[in-house]
């Protein structure tokens, strides 16, 4: 019986992004030591993913408060290769914008063979 070997699984995601890439843009907050204090530095980054469908249902949120009306779905996912480097986190949510619409990161998921992280699969929400 064959094992799953990292540089197989690293290949293979690298490739399935190629066959579809969608450039994606967030901005990211991380607190770094700065003369003995914390301060935030923000950076903006840049990722190839691969977005895709998980099913065919069409399962749409609505959501009406005083405000207006949301309109959300969570079908989308994401496949991000091992040097994204995505963390989630409650205080700071990864939103962008691309073809499919205005998307939200709800949980991510490392990929991890032989202790080594192969890439990251998210779960997507689209929030109109």
């Amino acid at each position: 019986m064959s094992t799953l070997k990292a540089k197989k699984i690293i290949d293979t995601i690298d490739k399935g992004i190629e066959l579809n890439p969608t450039t994606i843009e967030f901005k990211h907050t991380e607190k770094l030591i700065v003369d003995g204090a914390f301060e935030e530095v923000e950076t903006i980054k840049a990722l190839k993913v691969l977005i895709y469908l998980e099913d065919s249902s069409n399962k749409i949120v609505i959501d009406s408060k005083t405000q207006g009306t949301s309109y959300s779905t969570d079908k989308y996912k994401m496949i991000a290769n091992k040097d994204a480097d995505i963390e989630i986190n409650p205080k700071e949510a990864i939103e962008f914008k691309c073809l499919e619409g205005h998307m939200k990161v709800t949980a991510t998921y490392p990929l991890q063979i032989e202790n080594t992280i192969c890439g990251y699969m998210c779960d997507l929400e689209r929030v109109d």
